[in-house]
């Protein structure tokens, strides 16, 4: 479980510094002198190692001063802390029980695994995976082996062992011996019926000794197929063998896990029926859809099991065992991550685009970061109060009930893709215990089982939806084992976490939604209806709908756009409109789903007044004024979670008007359209340039759009910007590359389809990701007919019956119901919190637990507006505060300073956010990109 880097490494990372110093000039003489030593006895592997550019292990000294070897793409280190002494009693194991097989002679029974002590001389031990190759020298010291065959599937690791093990001493001991070391490098085993053809004509006996070093997915399958035919040569050297990996997600073992060997054979544990019973009336209460579910469960590959008076898991085909110590692993595993919470921290790392850098919020955390990233890599403690935790992985549960019994978790996320591991923990984890507690104290705890990890994303942000996006801030992960599948489905939660992170709504944005929203009923833009019993069956839902984006392939799409113009809605999203305009194509509809003033000089590019007055505009509430200015008529709907629907929603349905809301209109504009005509009811959807991506980092967009000058050159680096891409799966090639935030999109977007509910045609038509739910369709084989009628007239009918106009003189009727004298009340009284010293733990947990007391209580006059205003602004500040609470102590007074300084910054803008809107409450947004279209010269 715990075969992290980071377990084995020195807390103080200047300690662990000078420990790698201190190795640095052994390792380079054992190099020295081992590399002479296979010029001298192998050669041929010279050129294998000097050739060999390090792909997936190298060396590091752990805090012992023992050296190991980590994976550096995972963390994961293939010993534990003592590396020698752990290989020393694996030699001994090997010597008292030896797996073996024969090439010639006795069958194994019942596919059992044949095991014997290792006399004082045999003829063939064959090895599979050498690491650091100490139990070469370690056998040969006991045992006298004539034909020494060692498989190792990467160079990597021999190049450690060349800078850690002797292997001069190796090499003079065999020669003493005469044994003879074949090294089979790049090798996983596969060779192995050819090889024992080699060798049953060399050697007089046909036993063959087997040495299992670190489990892997193929070897391990060579191993059983030697144990399986023990005895039948003609299969064994057969050359038709083929070896499959061990590739499914419940079949991983990590390369040394315990009874690595597999010489062992566990008892079957002792099960405690009360408990399971217990648990499972849990189960059936709680989660019924769970209780079933197990209840129909068979394990596929892992059984309870009995090892040294624990429970442990055990995988019998591979003969592995999950645990060493089950009780002492989940121990430790607790132990540190309570002291350890923040390793990449979802709220490191804040990207601040640059036009908003002048925002209140963004220049404030601006000031956070550095403190934050600094205080928060170091040694930090998990507060007692937990908001959100996120566990990967069960295995027998043991840490979970643990860590609850430890601290207070409001909201418990618990993600296992195993179904074997979360039944067998039914009968040893209290989960009966620790979902009554839960709900005892209304905590809530959140079951994700089964799947791939993929779903996690999908999930996760349907309940965060629900406290806010902000409330991420406040998330802690947990990792509780390795597994590859599982393990990227974290990387990829967690970088897209911090993609809606950085989409939560804070004060400027809350306050410019306000004022925007506020703008449109006074200017009568039309609102879409909730009850859509009056469109939903109209005419116009019938007709196809051409979802327009400003991928580089609509280039390809303008001439098939033009020959349906008169036959589809077209509806262009975002910077398209400008490709649309210089291919003289004026769509039915252009949509924007930002609310900051960049949209007005990005749609002004297109140089042309009375054409966009021919166009109307499709957004949510908060559309910049002077963007939904530019248009015939601007046609909107709410954005759920916003602050503004929350204020105008609700004033509006207490005076009968309910305006239907989008729940995944977000990150970009083509989620806004897909989620607007999902609940327009429209039956047949076709993506132009709706790419997500791209296939040539430096052609991201139209050639025709605003991000690229006449003379074909970008408007900003694009790739410095952004990256050169994450690969992802094409729509119509195999593989394009995207970056995070369009892969948010895409998500959001399946999710969106998925939950339509009904049944919807929607074609991809865009060369670029796949998008699961959208069926790719080349241009030449769109077919539509036009027996619908005219295209203008159905438009007429859906713009009549679908939208209402509201009232102009309500908006100035709900913006009166914002009590000010309130509003100033609630400041002056949150200000004066910050006047009290914080000088201990105590004290700094006093604050942040009034200032959340003093925002809730302010929600008791619906016309104050200060929760509305400030609540995802308080979400992160306030996570930061709590992280940084719980590792304030005696010995760790510049936690203190920290928060004291985060303290203050936060005190700076509540006191600047609250004056201005004071003095300015409906000002509108004043971000400025027009420098951004500017020509080079004028730039310089």
């Amino acid at each position: 479980m715990l075969k992290y880097i980071n377990y084995q490494l020195q807390d103080d990372s200047e300690l662990q510094e000078q420990l790698e110093r201190n190795a640095a000039s052994q390792i380079k003489k054992t190099l020295s002198a081992n590399m002479a030593a296979f010029r001298h006895y192998i050669p041929s592997v010279i050129d294998i190692v000097e050739q060999n550019q390090v792909q997936q292990y190298s060396l590091f000294c752990n805090k012992h001063e023992a050296l190991n070897i980590v994976d550096f793409a995972t963390g994961r280190v293939l010993y534990g802390e003592h590396p020698v002494e752990e290989v020393r009693q694996e030699v001994a194991s090997f010597l008292q029980c030896a797996p073996y097989f024969e090439i010639e002679g006795s069958s194994t029974i019942d596919g059992c695994w044949q095991t014997e002590p290792v006399p004082a001389s045999i003829e063939t031990l064959i090895m599979f995976g050498m690491g650091f190759g100490y139990q070469l020298t370690e056998l040969l010291q006991q045992v006298r082996i004539k034909y020494l065959v060692v498989y190792e599937p990467s160079v990597d690791m021999l190049f450690c062992s060349l800078q850690a093990h002797d292997w001069l001493e190796l090499f003079e001991l065999a020669a003493a011996l005469n044994t003879q070391i074949f090294l089979q490098l790049g090798n996983d085993g596969s060779s192995l019926p050819a090889d024992l053809a080699e060798l049953s004509a060399v050697t007089t006996q046909s036993k063959c000794y087997l040495y299992r070093h670190y489990f892997h997915p193929v070897m391990d399958k060579v191993i059983n197929f030697a144990q399986q035919n023990s005895g039948n040569a003609a299969v064994l050297t057969s050359p038709q063998q083929h070896f499959m990996p061990y590739d499914h997600l419940y079949d991983f073992i990590s390369e040394r896990n315990p009874n690595v060997l597999g010489n062992s054979l566990p008892d079957a544990a002792t099960l405690d029926n009360a408990l399971y019973q217990r648990n499972m009336a849990a189960l059936a209460q709680y989660y019924p859809k769970v209780h079933q579910a197990i209840e129909q469960h068979q394990a596929k590959q892992w059984q309870l099991v009995k090892v040294d008076q624990q429970v442990n898991l055990y995988h019998s085909e591979r003969r592995a065992l999950f645990y060493q110590d089950t009780e002492a692993e989940s121990t430790a595993l607790i132990d540190y991550f309570v002291h350890h919470p923040f390793k990449d921290d979802i709220i490191l790392g804040q990207k601040v685009s640059g036009k908003l850098k002048h925002y209140i919020h963004f220049t404030h955390v601006t000031q956070v970061e550095p403190l934050i990233n600094r205080q928060l890599s170091q040694q930090t403690v998990l507060p007692d109060e937990v908001g959100s935790l996120i566990v990967f992985g069960v295995g027998l549960g043991r840490h979970i009930e643990q860590l609850v019994k430890q601290r207070h978790i409001k909201n418990l996320y618990i993600c296992e893709p195993n179904l074997d591991f979360f039944a067998a923990s039914l009968w040893v984890t209290d989960w009966a215990g620790i979902l009554s507690e839960a709900d005892e104290a209304e905590s809530r705890i959140y079951l994700n089982l089964g799947g791939d990890g993929s779903s996690y994303f999908y999930d996760l942000m349907a309940q965060f939806y629900q406290v806010g996006a902000y409330s991420i801030a406040d998330t802690y992960m947990l990792s509780s084992y390795f597994n590859p599948s599982m393990q990227q489905a974290i990387l990829d939660l967690r970088a897209e976490l911090k993609v809606v992170l950085a989409l939560g709504e804070y004060f400027d944005h809350a306050r410019y939604g306000v004022a925007h929203t506020y703008n449109s009923l006074k200017q009568s833009h039309k609102w879409l209806k909730y009850d859509n019993q009056s469109y939903k069956k109209l005419r116009a839902t019938q007709l196809p709908v051409f979802v327009v984006g400003n991928g580089p392939s609509l280039d390809d799409s303008i001439e098939t756009i033009k020959q349906y113009l008169g036959k589809a809605i077209i509806i262009s999203c975002g910077t398209a409109l400008r490709s649309l305009h210089a291919n003289g194509i004026q769509p039915d509809f252009h949509a924007e789903v930002e609310q900051n003033r960049a949209t007005y000089f990005w749609i002004n590019q297109v140089k042309d007044p009375s054409y966009l007055k021919g166009i109307n505009l499709l957004s949510v509430n908060g559309i910049h004024p002077d963007t939904a200015a530019l248009f015939k008529d601007v046609f909107l709907c709410f954005k759920d979670g916003e602050s503004s629907t929350f204020w105008f929603q609700k004033a509006l349905e207490k005076r009968g008007v309910k305006i239907a809301s989008l729940s995944y209109a977000y990150p970009t504009v083509a989620n806004l359209v897909m989620n607007y005509i999902l609940r327009l009811g429209s039956e047949i959807i076709y993506l132009f340039g709706v790419d997500l991506g791209f296939i040539d980092v430096r052609y991201h967009h139209s050639k025709s759009s605003a991000y690229y000058r006449k003379d074909g050159s970008e408007i900003y680096d694009y790739q410095k910007a952004h990256g050169g891409g994450i690969p992802a799966k094409g729509n119509f090639i195999p593989l394009v590359f995207t970056k995070r935030e369009f892969d948010v999109s895409r998500k959001l977007m399946e999710q969106a389809i998925r939950k339509a509910g009904r049944k919807v045609e929607i074609y991809n038509c865009s060369n670029g990701v796949a998008i699961e739910g959208a069926i790719p369709l080349r241009q030449e084989n769109i077919l539509l007919d036009n027996s619908l009628g005219e295209k203008t007239t159905l438009l007429d009918e859906l713009h009549k019956d679908a939208f209402c106009t509201i009232d102009p003189a309500w908006a100035d009727q709900i913006y009166s119901q914002i009590d000010r004298d309130a509003f100033k009340q609630t400041i002056s009284d949150w200000l004066a919190l910050f006047e009290h010293d914080v000088s201990d733990q105590a004290s700094a947990l006093n604050f942040v637990e009034k200032q959340w007391q003093l925002l809730r209580e302010s929600t008791r006059n619906s016309k104050d507006p200060t929760f509305t205003l400030f609540y995802g602004s308080t979400n992160y500040f306030g996570g930061v505060l709590t992280k940084l609470v719980s590792s304030i102590s005696d010995e760790h007074t510049d936690v203190l300073d920290t928060f004291n300084k985060v303290r203050q910054i936060w005190c700076s803008y509540i006191k600047q956010a609250s004056q201005e809107f004071i003095t300015a409450p409906l000002k509108f947004d004043d971000v400025n990109v027009q420098k951004m279209f500017k020509p080079k010269e004028e730039k310089k």
